[in-house]
C-alpha cells in the first residue's frame, strides 16, 4: 500500500540556521513535523493535544531538554521562530503536501514516464525527488531520527521536470493518486519559485 510521506517547504533563514546548530530545537521540529496541518501550523491544533505531544517529546528526549524550564524556553523559541517565518514569508505554511499510501504508485509511474522520455537514471532521480538525499542537521541527528532534506538545487531540478509533466499524463482525474501527485508537483513548482528547500518525513 505504500507509506505516508509528508513534505513542507522551508527557507534557509533564521529557523533553518538554528536547526543546524541547536539539537533541542531540531529534535522538537522533527518530532512535531507529522502532527496537525504542518510544522508552521502545529500550534493551531487543540491546546490539550499540543500539551500531550509536547510532554511526550520532552519525556522521550529528557537528556536533551534537561529541566522543565529549559524545555519551556525551547518551545517558546520555536513558536517565535515559526511566527516570524510566517510573517517574513507569507503563505509558507501552505506550501506542503502529503502522499498518503500513494508514494509507491506515484514513484513507479513517474519513473516509467521519465524513462520513456529518455532520462538517464530515471529511478534514482525519482527516489531523490520523493525522499531527498540529505538530512536536516546531519551533525546533530542521525539519519534515522532526522528529516529528509531536498536542497534548493534538487527542488529546482524537480520543478524543471514537473513543468514538462501534466498530472493527467500519469493519472486520470478520478484515479486515487491524482490529487496527491498534483499537490506534490505544485509544491515543487512553488518552492522553486520562492527559492525554498523542502523537508520530508516518512511515517
Amino acid at each position: 500500500m505504500g507509506v505516508f510521506v509528508l513534505y513542507s517547504a522551508i527557507l534557509p533563514g533564521s529557523l533553518y540556521v538554528r536547526l543546524q546548530h541547536e539539537k533541542a530545537l531540531s529534535i522538537l521540529v522533527v518530532y512535531l513535523f507529522p502532527y496537525g496541518c504542518g510544522i508552521f501550523r502545529f500550534f493551531e491544533v487543540e491546546a490539550e493535544e499540543i500539551n500531550e505531544i509536547l510532554e511526550d517529546v520532552i519525556e522521550t528526549h529528557q537528556e536533551t531538554f534537561g529541566s522543565e524550564l529549559e524545555a519551556d524556553r525551547v518551545i517558546a523559541e520555536l513558536r517565535s521562530e515559526l511566527r516570524l517565518t510566517r510573517q517574513a514569508y507569507p503563505g509558507i505554511e501552505g506550501r506542503r503536501a502529503s502522499l498518503e499510501k500513494t508514494s509507491v504508485e506515484i514513484e513507479k509511474r513517474l519513473s516509467q514516464e521519465l524513462s520513456r522520455r529518455k532520462f538517464a537514471n530515471a529511478d534514482e532521480i525519482v527516489e531523490k525527488l520523493m525522499f531527498g538525499y540529505q538530512t536536516l542537521a546531519p551533525t546533530l541527528l542521525s539519519i534515522e531520527e532526522s528529516l529528509g532534506l531536498i536542497s534548493r538545487e534538487l527542488v529546482s531540478e524537480g520543478a524543471s521536470i514537473f513543468r514538462q509533466i501534466d498530472p493527467e499524463t500519469l493519472f486520470t482525474r478520478n484515479e486515487w493518486c491524482f490529487e496527491d501527485f498534483e499537490r506534490w508537483r505544485n509544491l515543487y513548482l512553488l518552492a522553486a519559485e520562492k527559492n525554498e528547500e523542502i523537508l520530508v518525513a516518512v511515517a
